[in-house]
């Protein structure tokens, strides 16, 4: 699937979270197989796509019981469920807390906490499912949110020649040093997503390229370091640049993704 089909299928969970949301419908909406959908979601995010659509229930809840008046009957329902016990019990799995107690102890801020770096996949289809800086149950509000701004694109030169002549293991550890440049170029407030195998875009937080121009100058002057994987030294040679969205630019994900994946093109060539 491609980075598109992929926000398709976000867009459609979002269009739908207060109503029923089946698989195979938003595999029909994004004009592709159940299996395709679900693998290339976890493999691109780290997570089931069941499993984000609960949590992303489980965040507009959230969100309301911040946000609204509404009772917490009045949120089971929205959200599907046919009392407010059951909707506790779920609630209290996300959050750690019931609905109640969040209510009048959390503030939303809109971004939860990060995942952790993962590594060690083994399984070729697995590897490199590297999550994103933020989770991804918010993902929608980020782009949505940042559409505007200045953005980084990041790509690494020679992993396919890594994965072909050193294996899979090799090349995720390739990405793992990767994942850990960007981040340690990244502020506290900038949102790092995997798009692709090994795809990144980070959007920061201005629409000015100052901080996004630091970032790639912080991301360059690394390419010199090399790392070390079974005895073999590894060159992790990243590519980045700095972009500004133009102010007439269409203001949905699809097309920023788009806009995205041809921003890439020019900074690999």
């Amino acid at each position: 699937m491609r980075a598109e089909e992929l926000i398709r299928a976000l867009d459609y969970v979002e269009e739908h979270l207060e109503g029923e949301i089946r698989v195979p419908d938003i595999a029909s909406d994004c004009y592709v197989s159940v299996s395709s959908l679900q693998k290339s979601f976890r493999y691109a995010f780290g997570i089931s796509i069941n499993d984000y659509i609960l949590r992303r229930r489980f965040s507009r809840a959230a969100k309301d019981l911040l946000e609204t008046e509404d009772g917490i009957l009045e949120i089971s329902l929205k959200y599907g469920y046919a009392n407010a016990e059951s909707f506790t019990r779920g609630f209290r799995k996300i959050w750690g807390i019931n609905p109640g107690e969040y209510r009048k102890s959390r503030r939303f801020t809109g971004h939860t906490p990060k995942f952790a770096l993962r590594g060690g996949q083994t399984n070729k289809e697995d590897s490199a499912m590297i999550s994103s800086k933020y989770d991804l149950t918010e993902l929608y509000d980020v782009i949505r949110n940042r559409k505007n701004n200045a953005y980084v694109c990041a790509d690494m030169n020679g992993l396919k020649w890594i994965n072909d002549n050193l294996g899979y293991n090799a090349g995720d550890a390739a990405l793992r040093e990767m994942m850990r440049r960007l981040e340690e170029a990244c502020a506290e407030d900038d949102v790092l997503l995997r798009i692709g195998g090994d795809e990144f875009v980070i959007f920061t937080n201005t629409p000015g390229t100052d901080h996004a121009d630091d970032i790639v100058s912080k991301i360059a002057a690394q390419n010199k370091n090399k790392i070390t994987f079974g005895g073999t030294e590894i060159a992790v040679d990243i590519h980045a640049g700095a972009f500004r969205r133009a102010e007439d630019a269409p203001a949905d994900a699809e097309n920023l993704i788009s806009e995205i994946n041809e921003k890439i093109k020019i900074i690999h060539n």
